[in-house]
């Protein structure tokens, strides 16, 4: 069961990391590290490589040689079909993270009633980290909205 949740974060980042743009294995690698560091995380070889196989034998990646320095090096990239399954992996984690936010709010109410100055700090910890989230979600937001209002205005004119 570990394996399989760790595969599929593993699938996860690497096709949020190819919509970024064109990246190499080692490349994948190194930002999956820079990314999880935080929280004890990280990426192998022996995790990465097998799952970008089986992601290009599916369809969702494609990769090509491309030549760096003396030598070749492979540069992977995400497909159409990719972006699909992206979007679908972030539309089933957001669903995750809204229940566990739903589950934070029950368990901060029940903590409000019994407060505690020793965890002050930590609160506020929570609070600095909920504010940097909460700017990134409006961006987030934001984007989305204006590729949603973009596709809608495109389609309206091809018709």
């Amino acid at each position: 069961m570990a394996s399989q949740a760790l595969e599929m974060r593993t699938r996860y980042m690497i096709l949020l990391l190819l919509a970024e743009g064109p990246k190499t294995g080692y490349e994948l690698i190194k930002r999956m590290k820079s990314l999880l560091a935080e929280v004890g995380g990280g990426a192998s070889p022996g995790t990465v490589y097998p799952v970008l196989r089986d992601l290009e034998e599916e369809g969702y990646i494609e990769s090509s040689e491309e030549p760096h320095g003396a030598r070749q090096r492979k540069v992977y990239r995400i497909t159409e079909k990719g972006v699909e399954q992206l979007l679908r992996m972030i539309n089933k984690g957001l669903y995750i993270v809204e229940a566990t936010i739903r589950l934070h709010l029950a368990a901060a109410r029940n903590l409000a009633q019994t407060p505690r100055p020793e965890l002050l700090p930590l609160v506020e910890e929570i609070v600095g980290r909920l504010a940097r989230i909460e700017v990134l979600t409006g961006e987030l937001l934001e984007l989305l909205q204006r590729i949603l209002q973009r596709n809608i205005t495109s389609s309206h004119t091809t018709r």
